[in-house]
């Protein structure tokens, strides 16, 4: 039996485009929600009295949704080109949804 050894790539096309075609989607996703959690997150502050501290983590989230989000996806546009940001631009792509759909998730239970 021949024992090989695994083929380490710096191409980073090469190594995970499903993941890549994946992250392009996710991103765009990510996206699209922007208009909606801003719209829910800011009719959170009417549920003040009654869920504080779910409002607390909705504003968060709200303000995460609309500079966090567009900054990630722009990171991770950016990034994926570079052999050496790859995994930084693939952490922002899985990143980038997660205030808006927090905000939206947050904001239908109040």
């Amino acid at each position: 039996m021949h024992e090989t050894t695994p083929f380490l790539t710096t191409d980073h096309a090469a190594a995970a485009p499903v993941t890549d075609l994946v992250l392009r989607w996710v991103t765009a996703l990510a996206l699209a929600l922007i208009p909606m959690a801003f719209l829910f997150g800011a009719f959170a502050g009417m549920a003040a009295e009654v869920h504080p501290q779910t409002v607390a983590v909705v504003t968060v989230c709200w303000f995460g949704s609309w500079t966090a989000t567009p900054l990630l996806v722009l990171a991770f546009w950016l990034c994926r080109r570079h052999p050496a940001l790859v995994r930084a631009a693939r952490w922002a792509g899985w990143v980038a949804p997660v205030p808006p759909a927090v905000t939206i998730l947050l904001a239908l239970g109040l």
